[in-house]
């Protein structure tokens, strides 16, 4: 049963990331006409300064400069965990002729400027530090039975793609930003309700990937 459910969630995760890039596929291509389109999968590990090991697949959709990304947690080091992403590259790369349109299979090497999202859920030893657990009369054994964080990540930075081999490439990206992280094993009290304490973090994040375009 666990593994069937695991296969639905999956292949519902897909499905979403499908519709979405659909979706900007069509109104994103009625503004720029002249450039090629390309598609692309991804599969990255990542690492952060508040967060232990993860990896997601991710789904692209490039247009000229831009490339817009959404993905899916893979729950590869954490059991329990899930999560989504979206991610905004603009390659920097200069054009090789003025006069032609930009296209990214011309390059060998491409550097981006990237905004990334991210919204995490997953049990609480997933984060790098200790964790401590407000004592209070008010909190039941019960309310910290599985003590989990969620989490709303904002990121801005730098990543490089190499080309190996046809379409097949790797990739490397730095980013600093904030993370919002509600973690129930801080709970406290208010008013009588046991609620998670919400934390404000700055973070890096590093990841690393492997990317083909079709």
């Amino acid at each position: 049963m666990i593994k069937v459910a695991n296969i639905s969630r999956i292949v519902k995760h897909v499905i979403i990331l499908l519709l979405i890039l659909a979706t900007a596929k069509v109104s994103l291509s009625q503004n720029f006409t002249d450039n090629k389109e390309i598609f692309g999968l991804s599969y990255n590990y990542e690492t952060s300064r508040i967060l232990k090991d993860r990896m997601f697949a991710i789904g692209n959709y490039t247009i000229g400069r831009r490339s817009f990304e959404v993905g899916v947690s893979m729950n590869s080091y954490t059991p329990g965990s899930q999560g989504f992403l979206l991610q905004h590259k603009v390659f920097l790369n200069k054009k090789q002729n003025e006069y032609t349109d930009f296209n990214l299979k011309d390059y060998n090497i491409r550097t981006y400027a990237i905004y990334k999202f991210v919204m995490f859920g997953s049990p609480v030893n997933s984060l790098r530090k200790n964790y401590d657990v407000i004592e209070s009369e008010r909190i039941t054994q019960n309310s910290l039975a599985s003590p989990s964080i969620n989490t709303i990540e904002h990121y801005l930075g730098f990543g490089v793609e190499f080309d190996l081999y046809d379409n097949l490439s790797v990739e490397a990206m730095g980013v600093g930003g904030v993370n919002i992280i509600k973690n129930n094993s801080k709970a406290i009290v208010i008013d009588d309700q046991i609620l998670p304490k919400s934390d404000l973090y700055l973070s890096w994040d590093i990841s690393i990937g492997m990317n083909y375009r079709f």
